[in-house]
């Protein structure tokens, strides 16, 4: 089970890390695409700042998720201090199940929202993509984000806060 977790953790990390590059490189693109286009050609690209807009939406959801993995999200550690070892153990894990619990409402009420768009077929002003391919970031990153609760639960349930190195 160790192993899969392991895998598992490596996947999303790779998949986390590379598209979020992969996202904000686009985004930089688009954003200089349309400065050049506006300042120096006087031709302003009509797409590139909704492109960006949309591209960012999909990389903070993706980033959220990494974020869980290196622990990059505000926490309040007041009952922290005082509790002993054991008693953190007890927060982190029902931390983690509240984590889940959320995680898991998002997907639940948000798959009928993303399939109420494909059937009225909403498109973006500029671009004219569909509107459920830049809220099915919502989806993806809360997937990606109850993986990692599961393998932090995991890791916690097992005394294993780190995951092995292979």
């Amino acid at each position: 089970m160790k192993k899969v977790i392991r895998t598992l953790d490596n996947i999303l990390t790779k998949i986390e890390e590379n598209l979020t590059f992969l996202l904000l490189l686009s985004m930089l693109l688009a954003v200089f695409a349309s400065f050049v286009s506006r300042y120096i050609f006087n031709a302003p690209l009509t797409w590139t700042e909704e492109f960006a807009r949309y591209v960012m939406i999909w990389a903070t959801f993706i980033a959220a998720s990494y974020g869980v993995k290196t622990g990059a999200h505000i926490t309040l550690d007041v009952l922290v201090i005082y509790l002993s070892e054991r008693g953190n153990k007890i927060l982190r894990i029902v931390s983690y199940l509240f984590a889940l619990v959320y995680c898991g409402l998002v997907v639940f009420i948000g798959i009928p929202f993303i399939n109420s768009l494909i059937e009225t077929h909403q498109q973006s002003p500029a671009m004219h993509i569909p509107m459920y391919v830049v809220y099915s970031s919502i989806i993806v990153g809360t997937i990606f984000m109850f993986l990692r609760y599961i393998i932090l639960l995991f890791n916690e349930m097992t005394n294993s806060n780190k995951p092995e190195e292979a």
